[in-house]
């Protein structure tokens, strides 16, 4: 009778510590583009629930409050559909069609555009490459971690509209938060100002002085507030980027020199003026942007 030797077996502890010794903890570029649609769509959600199954209800009645509660199912929806043009929507992802389509007997990169070597394509002015999308864009503006998606040429409408929409839904549960809490919890006195910090709500959570909704509207407040402000900065300066003509990437760097008078450096975002208040409603149709992204003038030299 043979006698089979059994291999000796690696303890489980000690497989364990094998596989985390192995593992590259290092902070990736994609982990930061995944906690930030975390933090957006965590805050989004939450903020739509609380708002229509709680603060609405318990402020408003009758018709006001069926008011209130499709506003923010609208408010919801536009802020989904332009997150969605940012992530989905063509952002100009530069490829060899387009050189061939304006330089059809071109054989070496055209003037004024530049060959990048990790895509292998020739790419117009304004387009530079991106190492999060690994991709060269169409007058790249910069990469937005909360879509995990560049901003360019083709979707940076998009971009201006959900920022819109980040300070208008900001602001308005911002009300909502605090009409109700000062409305259950009043401020009788200065000190009953610091039971709305975030620490202070969490202890009268653990001591049974606050449910565990009302501690979660107060740890609420802070983000909300940190929101606002971020979104109100991020709206303004890149309205005035778009009013000179530039990007965030040429604001440093080479100065408005693709400049083409404001109505014209607006044209070339939105598209037609007159139709910007539509697309704020309704954004998910096209505009005419006057040209592909790949056609640029320069109207001043650098530094003026």
């Amino acid at each position: 009778m043979e006698v089979r030797e059994r291999k000796a077996q690696t303890p489980l502890k000690e497989k364990l510590s094998d596989h985390y010794r192995k593992r590259d903890f290092t902070p990736k570029k994609k982990d930061v583009s995944k906690l930030g649609i975390a933090f957006f769509w965590g805050m989004t959600i939450s903020l739509f629930l609380e708002s229509v199954f709680y603060l609405i209800p318990h402020i408003y009645s009758g018709w006001n409050m069926v008011i209130f509660i499709l506003l923010a199912i609208f408010t919801l929806f536009l802020t989904t559909i332009n997150w969605m043009g940012m992530f989905f929507g063509s952002t100009g992802f530069v490829d060899k069609e387009l050189s061939k389509k304006h330089f059809p007997q071109a054989t070496e990169t055209p003037r004024g555009w530049k060959y990048c070597p990790t895509c292998q394509v020739d790419a117009p002015p304004r387009s530079f490459h991106c190492t999060h999308c690994n991709a060269c864009i169409l007058k790249r503006d910069h990469h937005c971690f909360f879509s995990d998606s560049c901003i360019g040429f083709y979707n940076q409408r998009f971009f201006i509209l959900y920022i819109v929409y980040m300070v208008w839904g900001n602001i308005w549960a911002l009300y909502l938060q605090i009409t109700y809490l000062n409305d259950v919890y009043p401020l009788n006195s200065f000190y009953d100002f610091f039971s709305f910090f975030p620490l202070v709500a969490i202890v009268q959570f653990l001591l049974g002085k606050f449910s565990i909704l009302n501690a979660i509207l107060m740890i609420q407040i802070p983000l909300c507030c940190l929101c606002l402000c971020a979104a109100v900065f991020f709206l303004l300066f890149e309205l005035m980027l778009i009013l000179k003509g530039v990007t965030s990437y040429e604001s440093h760097r080479t100065g408005p020199i693709y400049d083409q008078g404001m109505c014209n450096n607006i044209r070339s975002v939105f598209g037609p003026i007159k139709t910007i208040p539509l697309q704020i409603l309704f954004p998910l149709f096209r505009v005419d942007q006057q040209s592909d992204g790949s056609q640029w003038e320069i109207t001043k030299t650098k530094g003026h």
